[in-house]
């Protein structure tokens, strides 16, 4: 399971969300079915990402403010995260 789900991510496009961390992949969590999130969640995690909210309000010019969640959801993970085991 964990190869599919693997598999899977590798075959959905990268995002490139507003607050994206440096060095990390960010992949739309609506491109999962909705069926298999869980699922998808717990690997994400299992594997050191998490799932983050993109602000609903980006500022331009300024800061984006704390506590402004209400976006869209994405994972977040190393690109190390889906490489094959060896």
């Amino acid at each position: 399971m964990t190869d599919l789900i693997r598999e899977c991510l590798l075959d959905m496009p990268l995002s490139n969300m507003t607050n994206r961390p440096e060095g990390m992949l960010a992949i739309r969590r609506d491109d999962v079915p909705e069926q298999a999130r869980d699922v998808v969640d717990a690997w994400v995690e299992a594997h050191g990402g998490s799932i983050a909210e993109e602000p609903l309000i980006v500022v331009h010019g300024g800061k984006t403010p704390a506590q402004s969640g209400g976006g869209a959801k994405y994972y977040v993970l190393a690109p190390a995260a889906l490489k094959p085991p060896e």
